[in-house]
C-alpha cells in the first residue's frame, strides 16, 4: 500500500471512528447510569472495532450514508475528486486560471507521514519493551507459597476455566495483574500475601481471573495498537481511557456476582485496600490490572455499594448496543463516502508530471494512440479500465495540435467529450468511463471546476492553503470555439497565454474528436 494511501486511511477511519466516539459518550450519558458496566464496556468496545477495523460491510441503515455521495464511475472508486491531488486548476477570474506546483504540497504531507510513523513507531516499541521487561522477569520465577492454591482452583472451577494459573509474586509489577492467556501468570507485588487475608485475596484473585474469562489481555494489546495508530486524535485517548474504565468495573461487577451478598461489604474495603498500598501501574499491553486511578475509585465503590441484578436496563442497553452497532460499524451504500474526500497525497506525484507542457500532432488517431503519447511525453503511464477499453470510445477519432499546452489540459479536453475521467494514482492515470454523466460534466485530471477557489490571484511569495508557493503559472483562456459539424465531428480551438515565474509565453491546442457525440 502507497505510505500516502496509508495516511488518507488512517485519517479517514480516525474520523469515522472519532463520529461513533461521540455517539457512544451520548448514549451513556443518556442511559449509561442505567445499565451495568459489562453493557458500557460493550458499547465501548463498538468504538474499538470501528477504530481497528474501519473497512466495514455497507448498510442502509449506516450513520455514514449522511454523508455526500462520490460520483459514481464503472468501477467502485472515485474518478477524479480527489481535488487536492497535485496541480490544480482553479478559477480565480473571467477567462483565467491558476496552476499550483503541487511539489510543496507533497512535501508538507511526507513530514505530516513522517511524524505519523515516529509516532507510531514510539508507542508500539514501548508496549513491546514493557512486554519482553515482564517476560524476562518471569523466566525461572518459582510460584508464590503464599497464596493457598484452593483459592485460586476455587475460583477456576466457579468461573470455569481450565488452564491452570501460575502465582508468582516478584518486584516486575506494581500492583496485582494477569499476564498471559494460554498459560496465565498471576502477578503479585513482592511479600502480597503477608498483607492480605485469604478472603481479601480471594477478591483479587476473582477479578482478575474474570480478566482471564474475558480474554482482556487480547483486547488490551488490540486497544495499545489502536492508541498507537491514533496516536494523534485525542478523541481517541478519551475513548481508550473509558474502555479501561468500564473494563474493570465490568471485572469488580462479575467478581460480586460470585460473592454472597455479606461479602461485598469486605470486596469494597478490599479495593480500598489495594488504593492505598499499591500506586496506579503505567498501562503495559501485556497486563490488566485491578489498581485504577484514584478520581476513579469513587464510581468503583459506588457501583460496589449499590450493586444489584440490573437485567430489566440490560435488555434495553442491549438494544441500544445493537442500534449503534449496525449505524456505526457498517459503512454507505452506493458509492464510497470519504470522512477525507478531498485528500490524495498519493496522486500528487503523478499529477506534477501532468503539469508539464508537451507539443505534438494527431492525425485520425485512436484514444489508445492519444493516450500512448501523452504518456510517451509525460513519462506518466496512462492506461484504460476494462470497461472503458471496450467502450464506444474507441470508435472516436483525434486529429489535434498542440502546441505549448499543459498535458492535463490536453487530457481533460479530450476526455470530457466521450464522457470519461482520469483518475491519478501513485503509478499512474487511469482511463474510467462515468456513469452518472451529470458529474462527468465537472470532472476532469485533477480538476473539479464547481470546488471552492483556493487561490484568488495569489500574488507572488503569499502562501496559499498555510504554505508558499513555489511555483506560479498563470494561464489566461481566450474565449474558445467549439464547433460540431454534421457529420457530428467536435472542432475545439484554445489559446493559452502563459506567465510562468514572471515569465511569458503562449500556448495553443486545436483538436478535432470525430464520433463524440456518438459515444456520449
Amino acid at each position: 500500500m502507497n505510505v500516502f494511501l496509508l495516511l488518507r486511511w488512517i485519517l479517514d477511519a480516525t474520523l469515522k471512528g472519532s463520529v461513533l466516539i461521540l455517539i457512544v459518550a451520548l448514549v451513556q450519558y443518556v442511559i449509561g447510569r442505567s445499565a451495568g458496566a459489562r453493557w458500557r464496556h460493550a458499547l465501548w468496545l463498538l468504538v474499538l472495532l470501528r477504530l481497528a477495523f474501519p473497512a466495514a460491510p455497507a448498510s442502509r441503515w449506516s450513520l455514514f450514508n449522511l454523508l455526500p455521495a462520490e460520483p459514481r464511475v464503472e468501477v467502485p472508486r472515485v474518478a477524479l475528486t480527489q481535488v487536492a491531488a497535485g496541480p490544480r486548476i482553479v478559477p480565480v477570474g473571467p477567462g483565467e486560471v491558476l496552476l499550483l506546483n503541487a511539489d510543496r504540497l507533497a512535501t508538507v504531507w511526507r513530514w505530516i507521514l513522517a511524524v505519523w510513523v515516529l509516532g507510531v513507531a514510539a508507542l508500539l516499541l514501548r508496549s513491546i519493551v514493557s512486554a519482553l521487561r515482564i517476560r524476562r522477569a518471569l523466566n525461572g520465577a518459582p510460584a508464590s507459597a503464599g497464596v493457598p492454591v484452593r483459592i485460586v482452583d476455587d475460583a477456576r472451577a466457579r468461573l470455569g476455566i481450565g488452564r491452570r494459573v501460575r502465582v508468582v509474586e516478584c518486584d516486575a509489577v506494581d500492583a496485582p495483574a494477569l499476564h498471559g492467556l494460554i498459560h496465565p501468570v498471576l502477578l503479585l507485588p513482592r511479600d502480597f500475601s503477608d498483607s492480605f487475608s485469604d478472603g481479601e485475596l480471594r477478591h483479587v484473585v476473582l477479578h482478575e481471573l474474570w480478566h482471564l474469562r474475558r480474554f482482556d489481555v487480547v483486547v488490551n494489546w488490540i486497544l495499545a495498537a489502536v492508541e498507537a495508530l491514533h496516536w494523534f486524535n485525542p478523541l481517541v485517548w478519551f475513548a481508550v481511557s473509558r474502555i479501561r474504565e468500564e473494563r474493570e468495573l465490568a471485572c469488580d461487577e462479575l467478581a460480586l456476582s460470585c460473592l454472597e451478598e455479606d461479602e461485598r461489604l469486605g470486596y469494597g474495603r478490599t479495593i480500598l485496600k489495594l488504593l492505598e498500598r499499591f500506586r496506579v501501574p503505567a498501562p503495559i499491553p501485556a497486563l490488566v490490572g485491578i489498581v485504577n486511578h484514584k478520581q476513579k475509585m469513587k464510581r468503583r465503590l459506588l457501583m460496589i455499594a449499590n450493586y444489584s441484578n440490573r437485567t430489566r436496563f440490560s435488555i434495553l442497553f442491549a438494544a441500544a448496543i445493537a442500534l449503534v452497532g449496525v449505524a456505526g460499524l457498517t459503512d454507505a451504500r452506493g458509492g464510497e463516502r470519504h470522512m477525507m474526500r478531498k485528500l490524495n497525497p498519493a496522486a500528487m506525484q503523478t499529477m506534477e508530471k501532468l503539469s508539464q507542457r508537451v507539443t505534438f500532432d494527431l492525425n485520425n488517431a485512436s484514444l489508445g494512440d492519444l493516450l500512448g503519447t501523452l504518456s510517451n511525453q509525460t513519462g506518466v503511464v496512462v492506461t484504460q479500465s476494462p470497461g472503458t477499453a471496450s467502450s464506444d470510445a474507441q470508435q472516436a477519432r483525434f486529429t489535434l495540435h498542440a502546441e505549448n499546452v499543459p498535458a492535463q489540459v490536453l487530457l481533460r479536453s479530450a476526455l470530457h467529450p466521450l464522457g470519461l475521467v482520469a483518475e491519478p494514482d501513485a503509478n499512474g492515470v487511469t482511463v474510467f468511463k462515468v456513469v452518472d454523466r451529470g458529474e462527468a460534466e465537472h470532472s476532469g485530471p485533477g480538476i473539479r471546476e464547481e470546488q471552492e477557489h483556493i487561490v484568488m490571484r495569489s500574488p507572488e511569495g503569499e502562501k496559499a492553503e498555510g504554505m508558499k508557493v513555489k511555483k506560479r503559472i498563470s494561464i489566461s483562456v481566450e474565449e474558445p470555439k467549439s464547433t460540431v459539424s454534421a457529420d457530428g465531428t467536435l472542432h475545439r480551438e484554445l489559446t493559452f497565454n502563459i506567465e510562468e515565474n514572471g515569465v511569458a509565453s503562449q500556448g495553443k491546442l486545436v483538436i478535432d474528436i470525430r464520433g463524440a457525440t456518438q459515444s456520449r
